[in-house]
């Protein structure tokens, strides 16, 4: 595509609830789902990029961002149930996902419920539910002394969801991440044990026939490679891709490198 690529925002009323959302370009369908360290403006290294050739849908979940959570409902179930409104609304019937972390727990619930409806699926330091069981020790383990918000440090440009070396090479970008972070209220301390409490069972991911793509980072905290490689091994057409020396957040740590491997996997 050349010249201007189209861009345009809305909102979604649903269940007494807005959820905001953005579509930039045209062509093939791209869904991106944040985690719990941003919201849809934590892929601006992604939008720009993939909307050249694609039509690009970023959103906010419910208490992130431009996105209202009155009820305190926001969670995995919840969700997946909020994409797919969103995906009918935008009259969208067959999409490429991405999901990022939380995002992961988004997606997956999704492709679960309606796999005909996704072409193929990024799972972005995520597990999604696979692997669950011990996902709150890590967490208390990968963040000693902050608790179950995940709240980052009180250090200009440090944050759990990055890793310390990001900060130290990139500062103005880490601050950047820091900064969007704290956009809208989200109840993370009542998000966390929602995400735990979402365990997919074994016989629910081998019916998944979809191409799965595991990208992690390297020195992830969280979702340690060794940890999606054994998430990956329980799909039936998943594969993983490590991005050398990054965290939790390589789609912002090194966009290039993820951007090239994520669109090697949709093409």
């Amino acid at each position: 595509m050349t010249g201007p690529i189209a861009r345009r925002t809305g909102f979604l009323e649903r269940e007494g609830e807005r959820l905001y959302y953005e579509v930039a370009g045209q062509g093939e369908p791209l869904v991106l789902c944040h985690g719990m360290g941003g919201n849809h403006a934590v892929w601006f290294q992604q939008v720009a990029h993939f909307a050249a050739s694609r039509r690009v849908v970023s959103f906010d979940h419910r208490g992130f961002g431009r996105s209202t959570d009155h009820a305190g409902r926001s969670g995995p179930e919840v969700a997946a149930a909020d994409l797919a409104a969103l995906l009918d609304h935008l009259a969208i019937e067959r999409a490429d996902l991405v999901g990022q972390s939380m995002g992961g727990w988004t997606v997956l619930g999704f492709a679960l419920a309606r796999p005909a409806a996704v072409r193929r699926l990024v799972l972005a330091d995520t597990l999604g539910g696979i692997e669950a069981a011990s996902l709150a020790e890590r967490v208390a383990r990968a963040l000693p002394g902050r608790g179950p918000s995940l709240a980052p440090p009180a250090e200009l440009g440090r944050h759990p969801a990055l890793d310390d070396a990001f900060g130290a090479r990139d500062p103005a970008h880490a601050h950047l991440y820091q900064m969007l972070g704290g956009f809208g209220e989200p109840e993370l301390a009542a998000i966390l044990p929602r995400l735990v409490a979402c365990r997919r069972k074994p016989e629910e991911l081998a019916a998944l026939r979809l191409p799965v793509l595991l990208v992690v980072g390297e020195r992830d905290p969280l979702f340690p490679p060794d940890v999606v490689r054994r998430a990956a091994a329980l799909l039936p057409d998943a594969r993983v891709v490590e991005i050398p020396g990054t965290g939790h957040s390589p789609y912002f740590e090194d966009p290039g490198a993820w951007n090239a491997a994520v669109a090697d996997f949709l093409a």
